[in-house]
């Protein structure tokens, strides 16, 4: 006999379906991966708490990535409290520069160049890479193949490399994070990505 029950199974089915996506999804935001595991546990159970309360199983996923959305938020302020508790003025910490062994955050110049995209390159991108759409379903949703749709992605982050090419050149630590972006054709400050 089955000791679960029918919402423990679908709990586990969700988990199932999701968990890759939403990892991607978390860990495009959080580059801390120990935190972005337990925000990814932290959705999981708030997705389990409150399953209940969904009325229409047809807007699942887009309910799932707004507590995902919720849980990243809840998390970064919580980081940044814990900076500024940490680093007082006093203490001639700078909380907002990181230090030499920190990873450069792209965020905002990848956010840029997203922008940038044509508009049916930056969907395509947007939905597989940072919603975490699957092909299959993103290429219905578009209404055109699979191999269309991959060719997309594919082309969306060519352009996006592109981009970052033309404008820094970049130095990596020993785990391949940025840890500098010297500008070459743009006018970025010295030391900091466009």
């Amino acid at each position: 006999m089955n000791a679960t029950s029918p919402h423990a199974d679908s709990v586990a089915a969700l988990w199932s379906e999701l968990s890759a996506p939403l990892r991607r999804y978390i860990r495009t935001r959080i580059a801390n991966a120990a935190d972005a595991e337990d925000v990814l546990q932290e959705v999981f159970i708030r997705v389990h708490r409150q399953l209940s309360t969904l009325r229409d199983t047809s807007k699942l996923q887009g309910w799932v990535y707004r507590i995902a959305r919720n849980a990243i938020i809840d998390n970064l302020r919580t980081l940044k409290s814990r900076r500024e508790h940490a680093a007082s003025p006093e203490d001639g910490v700078d909380i907002a520069k990181p230090s030499g062994s920190e990873a450069l955050d792209l965020t905002p110049t990848l956010r840029r160049m997203v922008d940038e995209l044509p508009g049916h390159y930056r969907d395509a991108l947007i939905r597989h890479e940072f919603e975490g759409q699957p092909i299959r379903s993103l290429a219905t949703s578009l209404g055109i193949s699979e191999t269309a749709t991959k060719s997309r992605v594919r082309r969306a982050r060519m352009l996006i490399r592109q981009m970052l090419d033309q404008c820094c050149r970049f130095e990596f630590d020993r785990r391949g994070r940025v840890i500098e972006a010297i500008p070459k054709n743009c006018p970025c400050t010295p030391g900091k990505a466009c």
